[in-house]
């Protein structure tokens, strides 16, 4: 968890990551009509960011599952 605090979104993500942001954040609660409050938009955008980061760590690591020591997945 400790790695979640110094990780930045690479830049062929951010326009994902503000997405994903932006439509949890604003359009799901207005679509179900939740109302947050000041403390809620915070934990949601903190929670968030940690399922991104998790994703994205779980991600990373299936694409490079099958590769081998000079990063190709040649044989």
């Amino acid at each position: 968890m400790n790695e979640w605090l110094y990780w930045a979104v690479p830049d062929e993500r951010t326009n994902h990551y503000i997405f994903f942001m932006a439509f949890a954040i604003f359009v799901l609660p207005y679509l179900f009509g939740i109302r947050y409050t000041m403390m809620g938009y915070l934990l949601n955008i903190i929670w968030l960011d940690v399922i991104y980061y998790w994703s994205y760590k779980h991600l990373q690591k299936l694409k490079n599952k099958d590769k081998d020591d000079n990063g190709n997945d040649t044989f």
